[in-house]
């Protein structure tokens, strides 16, 4: 068995036991409500991820939009693991797009900080972490 498919055979294992701790220690996430999302201001967050140079724009008009980060595109079903005041990790899967799992912390009011992991619609593994500042107003679309 190659390398790529032993990952991706632990992969497959490692979403079915964490959807099922999902599952059996979260809430479904129906149109929730979570103090540290609903807290977040909407429009433009510029995201430096730690330890590398380039900086990436979300409009998030929706704070929902942070927790799928690397699945852009519609709603994935969604599982809350910890849902506090400053902090909510939820855990999601989006089918044949992949999955992922995302921590939003809120440090000070404008900044967060934003892990996740899991694997993306192309089928690569990806773990990061970011640094969120809220910038302003969503930019107008580009004409």
């Amino acid at each position: 068995m190659s390398c790529y498919a032993a990952f991706m055979t632990w992969g497959k294992r490692f979403a079915t036991a964490a959807l099922a701790a999902g599952l059996a220690s979260g809430a479904a996430i129906a149109g929730g409500q979570f103090a540290a999302l609903t807290g977040l201001q909407r429009g433009d967050w510029h995201f430096k991820e730690i330890g590398a140079v380039n900086t990436r724009i979300v409009c998030a008009a929706d704070p929902f939009r942070l927790i799928q980060f690397n699945h852009p595109g519609p709603p994935c079903t969604r599982f809350a693991i910890v849902d506090a005041a400053n902090q909510v990790t939820i855990q999601y899967n989006c089918g044949p797009r992949g999955y992922g799992k995302t921590t939003v912390t809120v440090t000070q009011p404008g900044q967060i900080r934003l892990d996740t992991q899991g694997i993306a619609p192309d089928g690569r593994p990806f773990d990061s972490s970011y640094e969120g500042q809220f910038a302003g107003p969503c930019a107008p679309p580009a004409r």
